[in-house]
């Protein structure tokens, strides 16, 4: 491991609200150094509790603009609609800015296409010519997958754009994701997950034998990243 890789296992109970004022407190600093600030959030059931925590910290929320870091093939008004269920519990409570991958009437290869556009007009580049993020938000799947960067996909090979539609053969499915070259661009990574079998995979990382899971290119990373991991 990296030394600028960080971990905290918790006991489940305690991870919701530790996750939210660990997130708090980065929010916070990011704002005491600026004023425009970007940050990537994953979608699933896991960040959903912690957002809603966090919504009650005082932050200049006004600083903060909120993009996805992937999204399923459905409306916003979905129930399996990773911006819709953020929108809800979290950005219809908070003066930021948010923006989703999916709009209505668009396909999927449009929406990608006007999503990277999007990044790319609303935060800054940095050396590699790719959207700097201050921070981006992951989670992970039981097969490791981050975003929607799944094993044995098409999407791990991409290593010029910043958004693509991925095909997920395993799930009969396409998704829009963040790709691997502005994920690893970004200033500052935290890794949610809940689960002994995030565990499992945090393990196998360690003593190298976790290759094949998605989530390992970013955890053996330059990023500064943290891992919290929430368990029984």
């Amino acid at each position: 491991m990296k030394n600028n890789f960080k971990q905290n296992i918790l006991k489940e109970k305690e991870f919701d609200s530790f996750a939210a004022e660990f997130l708090y407190k980065t929010l916070k600093t990011l704002s005491e150094n600026k004023k425009d600030i970007s940050i990537a959030l994953s979608g699933g059931s896991t960040p959903l509790p912690i957002l809603s925590i966090l919504k009650g910290y005082e932050l200049n929320w006004e600083y903060f603009n909120f993009f996805m870091v992937d999204e399923r093939n459905v409306s916003i008004s979905s129930s399996s609609s990773n911006y819709g269920n953020i929108e809800k519990v979290f950005f219809r409570d908070v003066n930021s800015s948010s923006y989703s991958m999916i709009k209505d009437k668009h396909s999927i290869e449009e929406c990608a296409i006007n999503y990277e556009k999007l990044l790319f007009s609303k935060i800054p580049l940095g050396e590699y010519n790719l959207p700097v993020f201050d921070l981006i938000i992951l989670g992970i799947g039981d097969d490791g997958h981050t975003a929607s960067l799944f094993p044995d996909t098409k999407g791990l090979y991409e290593n010029k754009k910043a958004v693509i539609k991925n095909s997920v053969p395993q799930l009969k499915t396409e998704r829009i994701t963040l790709t691997y070259p502005v994920i690893l661009n970004t200033s500052k990574i935290v890794i949610l997950a809940k689960g002994e079998s995030k565990e499992k995979i945090l393990k196998e990382i360690k003593i190298g034998k976790g290759n094949h899971y998605p989530i390992t290119r970013i955890i053996n990373s330059k990023v500064d990243t943290t891992f919290i991991l929430g368990i029984n």
